[in-house]
This record gives C-alpha cells, sequence and structure tokens, in this order.
C-alpha cells in the first residue's frame, strides 16, 4: 500500500513540514551543510561545492533556503539581484530549532 507524504505530514507543526522539505532536495542539503561551516561568497560557495552541482543549482538552492529562512546575507535591503561578493550565512539557531522540533515530532 502506498503511503501519501502530505498526509503523513498533515499533522506535523509547519516548521517540522519545513524542515522535511529542506531534505527533499540533496542542493539544499549541500548547501546549507557548507554555509553552516562559514559564511561564503556564491564564487566561495561554489568553490567548495565543486562540480557535484551546477551554477543554476546552487542559485536555485540559495533562493530557496533563504526563502525558508535558513541562511541570510548581507545584500541591501530590497535588491532583487544580490551584488558580487554578497556573503550567505546559514541561521544556526533556526536549523538548530527545527531539527529539534523535528526530534520531538518524530520521538512523539
Amino acid at each position: 500500500m502506498a503511503r501519501d507524504d502530505n498526509l503523513m505530514m498533515k499533522h506535523a507543526p509547519d516548521r517540522v513540514a519545513l524542515f522535511q522539505e529542506l531534505f527533499s532536495a540533496p542542493s539544499r542539503v549541500l548547501v546549507l551543510r557548507a554555509l553552516l561551516r562559514k559564511p561564503l561568497s556564491y564564487a566561495e560557495l561554489f568553490d567548495v561545492i565543486g562540480d557535484t552541482m551546477s551554477r543554476p543549482a546552487v542559485h536555485a538552492a540559495l533562493i530557496d533556503l533563504r526563502g525558508m529562512g535558513y541562511i541570510e546575507d548581507d545584500a541591501p535591503d530590497g535588491v532583487v539581484r544580490r551584488p558580487q561578493g554578497t556573503k550567505f550565512t546559514a541561521r544556526r539557531d533556526l536549523v538548530t530549532r527545527d531539527f529539534g522540533q523535528v526530534l520531538e515530532f518524530v520521538l512523539g
């Protein structure tokens, strides 16, 4: 019998569901993992990740992670295109909090 993942997560807290979404894309996990070590610019991030991912995949992961709240950057507010050299930083506090909520949810 096939399981419907949406049904399984129906009663999960919002941040638990969001954390599960983070892990549904390996590109997001790789980018977040690199940024948890230290803040990086786009070029530095791509150098760290190497040929594991394309530049568009790295860019898409950054957009997703920023939208999820797991990363932030030092670009001026309101800019659509981040300037070259913008540093991206992982929100370790939020990642840790959400991971704790996932554990609490899973362990019941």
